[in-house]
């Protein structure tokens, strides 16, 4: 069988009623025949179990690993094993938009093994109570002029937006030690190799939760405390500023959040 055009990477952790959302966008889609899942779980849970086995095909991958929780784990262990002529990243509560395949494979820039590329989104603000999510406002993300070399600063696009050539990710890997930011780590290693191109078609929408019923990792206290200000100066020393005004807004930045250091460390 030959591979598929693109294998979509899913980590999931305790959320089947979310990642059964985002399985229903992706079965929708035109040409999903053309398209491999990996749903990677990081604990054992029943349901989760249930709704791969219900809404995955004999060419998707469900896997439950081993070893600590956590989306970096999950997506390294995809990584090893896709087939995907492309590669793209989906948390377990994104959905894949109506018409993403129908619009990729008609753009005339998708040539094979071209890329990486970005696209554009939404944004849903939603509540999450236990009786299911609730939407509460909707926006479009026009991501074309927010890859910026600020992106050394701080992240400016859902990883869900990227698709990238398998190939140029040989080699990479997401960061497992990080609290947060492991996203913005990974797309700073790819954009030292390539600087993506956008194409104008909506690939995906990011759900987003800011009251109290949020169960996502990056909104939790640990996520916000002092230790994301040092993964944020981890990042910052495993990918050196460009010129000296990417330096001084790293600066500004850490000054903002009670970490002084010199400019010269940035």
């Amino acid at each position: 069988m030959p591979n598929p055009l693109l294998t979509l990477i899913i980590p999931t952790h305790t959320r089947s009623h979310l990642l059964q959302r985002t399985l229903d966008s992706i079965n929708q889609q035109t040409a999903r025949e053309s398209i491999e899942i990996i749903v990677v779980a990081d604990v054992s849970d029943a349901e989760t179990n249930r709704i791969c086995q219900i809404m995955l095909t004999p060419n998707d991958i469900y896997i439950r690993r081993s070893g600590l929780p956590g989306p970096s784990a999950s997506r390294n262990l995809a990584l090893k094993i896709a087939r995907g002529c492309y590669i793209m990243f989906l948390d377990d509560d994104d959905t894949l938009d109506t018409q993403f395949m129908e619009n990729l494979l008609q753009h005339s820039k998708i040539e094979p093994w071209a890329g990486p590329f970005y696209f554009n989104c939404n944004i849903v603000k939603e509540s999450r109570p236990k009786s299911g999510p609730i939407p509460l406002a909707e926006s479009f993300f026009n991501t074309a002029e927010n890859l910026t070399i600020n992106i050394f600063v701080k992240n400016q696009i859902p990883i869900c937006c990227f698709v990238f050539p398998s190939a140029l990710l040989k080699g990479l890997e997401f960061d497992t030690s990080m609290r947060a930011y492991e996203d913005w780590d990974f797309l700073l290693s790819v954009f030292k190799q390539k600087i993506p191109t956008h194409i104008p078609i909506t690939s995906s929408t990011v759900f987003q939760v800011d009251d109290t019923t949020t169960d996502r990792r990056g909104s939790s206290a640990p996520a916000k405390d002092f230790n994301a200000v040092l993964d944020y100066l981890y990042v910052y020393r495993r990918h050196p500023s460009p010129n000296a005004d990417i330096q001084l807004k790293r600066k500004l930045l850490l000054d903002s959040v009670g970490l002084t250091l010199p400019q010269s460390m940035l």
